[in-house]
């Protein structure tokens, strides 16, 4: 059955919300409810008395989602930050005097992953920008003369100009 193309709380809030939390962007949730993603933000927000945009319960919906999904995955690099455990198992498979297979027995080896260098780089360059200890950006001074004025040049962290 296709999803109705009229908002209905009551149907498109706790899909949205399924969806988000899986990961699913804005266009996919659109193309799953068959509208464009300009139906989903429409749907997102509404005016309130004062004039003010606040979020629907389709917004909410949404928002939760998305912040549990974004939760989720800031602790995976968090968790590739410091490094982790985890146990592997294997089972050796035999085979019995018929040729029938059965479970000999399970191997358990615990695997350590080191923290990820550049899982660490990434988090330290957005949790610490502010303060520009981690930061990326690049100013280089120049003194290009008497006149005591120095031309300062920002080189953008991917070395291309962005044109703005």
């Amino acid at each position: 059955m296709p999803a109705p193309k009229k908002y209905n709380p009551k149907y498109h809030d706790a899909w949205a919300w399924s969806l988000a939390i899986k990961g699913a962007t804005d266009e996919e949730i659109a193309s799953a409810f068959g509208v464009s993603r300009q139906t989903i933000i429409r749907w997102s927000k509404k005016k309130n008395e004062k004039g003010e945009t606040v979020l629907t319960s389709f917004g909410e919906a949404l928002q939760a989602g998305k912040e549990a999904a974004d939760a989720h995955v800031e602790r995976k690099l968090y968790e590739r930050c410091l490094g982790y455990e985890y146990e592997e198992a294997k089972q050796i498979i035999d085979h019995d005097s018929s040729g029938r297979p059965f479970i000999k027995r399970t191997e358990v080896t615990k695997k350590i992953v080191p923290p990820d260098t550049m899982a660490i780089m990434y988090w330290l360059n957005n949790r610490k920008r502010s303060t520009g200890e981690w930061s990326q950006r690049q100013d280089v001074n120049l003194n290009l003369g008497n006149d005591g004025e120095d031309v300062v040049i920002y080189i953008p962290d991917n070395g291309r100009d962005t044109g703005e």
